[in-house]
């Protein structure tokens, strides 16, 4: 399944092989962190929600409980990873080394980004 945390870590990962590979290594290690930090982010919210279910089973948390907290935290890693795809946009745009193909995907991408965010 295909969510948008997925899709920017997906672009934040080909961010950081394109800034690497035009020889923006110090941009290119601190999208590569900034990915994982949102990736341990994600697996963190994925337990949480499975402690929210069990709390759910087991009667401690209503439903409706839950849901909202699940729903902020996720709300929260998408703001985040919304930001960190733009930041990391942005200092690839600035890298002269980038071809003006791959600046104006860079553009794009950015366009659609800023067009999916609520």
């Amino acid at each position: 399944m295909i969510t948008p945390r997925r899709t920017v870590i997906s672009l934040l990962a080909a961010l950081a092989l394109g800034v690497a590979a035009c020889g923006g290594d110090s941009d290119a290690e601190k999208i590569q962190k900034d990915a994982a930090e949102l990736q341990q982010k994600g697996e963190d919210l994925q337990q949480k929600a499975q402690d929210a279910a069990e709390d759910v089973q087991n009667g401690t948390k209503s439903a409706e409980e839950a849901a909202a907290e699940i729903q902020s935290d996720a709300n929260d890693l998408a703001e985040d990873a919304t930001d960190a795809a733009s930041d990391a946009i942005d200092d690839v745009k600035d890298d002269v080394a980038v071809p003006d193909e791959a600046q104006e995907a860079l553009e794009q991408a950015q366009q659609d980004l800023e067009n999916a965010t609520p």
